[in-house]
């Protein structure tokens, strides 16, 4: 099978848990598969990146917190970029961010990126 390049767009947020592990646990497998996967956290899907929130998110009551799904996906290989307005939208700077966030990018980025793609999904 040859490489594939998949782009994963998170628009849900801890409002909604049980919307949050799906996209991570998707993009793990698709890399564990040696596909380039990027996931894109915009709307209130950015919230999930903030410092603090993961750790706290039960995705299902006495189930994993999405810290869990979070570390199996950088694991595997994951990148994580955040989109710039949503920042805004969330009342969040780049300093509430994790760590593993790749990059801080606009929607030029993203237009690009989503054309570049072999495959784009929405959560």
């Amino acid at each position: 099978m040859s490489t594939k390049k998949i782009l994963y767009i998170q628009t849900s947020g801890p409002d909604t848990p049980e919307r949050t592990a799906s996209p991570f646990f998707l993009a793990t497998a698709a890399c564990l598969l040696d596909h380039e996967v990027t996931m894109l956290f915009t709307m209130r899907g950015t919230q999930l990146m903030k410092k603090g929130i993961a750790e706290h998110l039960y995705v299902k009551e006495g189930g994993e917190t999405l810290q869990y799904f979070i570390d199996q996906a950088l694991d595997a290989g994951v990148k994580f970029l955040v989109c710039t307005p949503s920042l805004d939208l969330n009342d969040m700077t780049k300093d509430d961010l994790i760590d593993s966030v790749s990059a801080i990018v606009g929607g030029t980025f993203v237009n690009e990126e989503a054309l570049a793609s072999d495959l784009v999904l929405s959560f």
